[in-house]
């Protein structure tokens, strides 16, 4: 009776590990996992498991007459598989799953360099107890076709400065994003002219078969200005995204 109701408020209980077998991600596309459930101290009931892809989002918030910039956890995806079967103590249950990524996922991974934090959270449905839970981070790289504007906009003057995931959604006439954060890449010029552009801040929106490019340019005594595109998804080299890319920078 006493491991029955340690059980029941988390101790000794059942545990889940995810296992992610692809190492690498990509935006709009598949992924398999693992997960091993391993029983705890006494026989228990699983009702399900449910699985969240969570991103670490910069956000603003107004404190008095000031604008704080913190960062908060954003759900961009769940799951929710059924799993009711009893776990016996130390026994071992191993499912596979297959999850898609949503295509305006944020990448964390940009030429081997971390540009973003979003993970992959597993919770374990435990009939009277405490959910278990596993947390793993995921690489996740651009499309081709972002690759390819990236690479454009550096080979026209400018250097990635840093790429921040922010709270919040984008908006633009030809695309809005659907997810509660999205991505931005800051470039800034290899070097400056009078009236040129002290910064650019480029934003992707992807739908799966096209991808909204939104750049917003800080010009000195001009200020910001808005333009925007979408480029097919088949698009995914230099010299496909440039007739597009080169018509914003101009």
């Amino acid at each position: 009776m006493l491991k029955k109701i340690l059980a029941s408020v988390g101790i000794g209980k059942a545990t889940v590990d995810t296992i992610l077998l692809d190492k690498q991600l990509r935006a709009g596309e598949p992924f398999k996992i693992e997960v091993v459930i391993k029983g705890g101290e006494v026989e228990q009931e699983l009702n399900g498991l449910e699985f969240a892809i969570m991103a670490q989002a910069k956000a603003e918030k107004t404190v008095g007459d000031d604008e704080v910039k913190y960062n908060k956890s954003v759900v961009l995806q769940s799951w929710k598989p059924m799993l009711k079967q009893v776990i016996q103590p130390g026994e071992t249950v191993t499912r596979q799953f297959e999850l898609n990524l949503h295509p305006e996922a944020p990448a964390t991974s940009l030429f081997g360099q971390r540009i973003g934090k979003v993970w992959l959270q597993t919770g374990l449905d435990i009939k009277n107890g405490i959910d278990g839970s596993d947390k793993d981070p995921l690489v996740i790289v651009p499309s081709n076709t972002q690759l390819a504007v990236l690479e454009l906009i550096e080979s026209s003057g400018y250097r990635l400065f840093k790429s921040d995931i922010e709270a919040g959604y984008v908006h633009a006439h030809e695309f809005s994003s659907h997810l509660p954060c999205y991505q931005e890449y800051e470039f800034k010029p290899e070097s400056r002219s009078f009236f040129g552009a002290r910064e650019l801040e480029v934003t992707f929106v992807d739908n799966g078969e096209e991808t909204g490019v939104l750049i917003e340019i800080d010009r000195a005594f001009v200020g910001d200005g808005y333009r925007s595109t979408s480029i097919p998804n088949h698009c995914d080299s230099v010299e496909a995204v440039r007739p597009y890319i080169e018509n914003l920078l101009s």
